[in-house]
């Protein structure tokens, strides 16, 4: 290689790949010789780490990592079927019309999806750090991991006695809180 010319973009990674597999493979030393343990350092990355905060500023106006619009604004039809809806413990009842989809309420990502007794229950990260349960969903219509914006179709409620509705709850670390005034 000539010293003048530069890396090309295969070279670059590779050194990247191999300073990678470098601190990789120290780590387990360190964890193999007791003086790092690894379940400490494995710890924070078992929770979902919300990066939308970080991809709205990296993003800015112009969206220029990712061609997402990123909003933190809460679509005013679901905000007001979300407030008027039945108080239940920790949480809110919403009774739907027929044919008529859940829809999310912030912007966030799908972190779980879990069946119960023939239901589902979608948990979304939201942009503001907070996690939104949905409960009582016959269907749903997203994937683990998918980005949803405020107003997007989660799927169908589930129904009891020709009345369509579902369970929705918001927690901040763990616990319920309300999020309306």
């Amino acid at each position: 290689m000539k010293d003048n010319e530069s890396l090309n973009a295969i070279d670059r990674f590779l050194y990247k790949f191999l300073i990678c597999i470098i601190l990789l493979l120290a780590v387990i030393l360190l964890d193999k010789i007791k003086v790092v343990k690894l379940e400490k350092v494995r710890e924070p990355f078992s929770e979902h780490i919300n990066i939308l905060p970080f991809l709205k500023i990296i993003n800015g106006k112009e969206g220029f990592l990712l061609p997402v619009d990123i909003s933190d604004q809460v679509n005013a039809p679901t905000y007001q079927s979300f407030q008027n809806a039945q108080i239940i413990k920790n949480g809110r009842l919403i009774v739907l019309d027929d044919f008529q989809g859940v829809e999310n309420y912030m912007s966030g990502v799908v972190v779980k999806i879990a069946r119960h007794n023939g239901l589902f229950e979608v948990t979304i990260k939201g942009i503001d750090g907070y996690e939104y349960v949905y409960n009582n969903l016959e269907n749903v219509d997203v994937n683990i991991y998918k980005y949803l914006k405020s107003g997007d179709i989660i799927g169908l409620p589930g129904s009891y006695e020709g009345i369509n509705f579902f369970r929705f709850y918001v927690y901040s670390q763990g616990e319920p809180i309300n999020i309306f005034p």
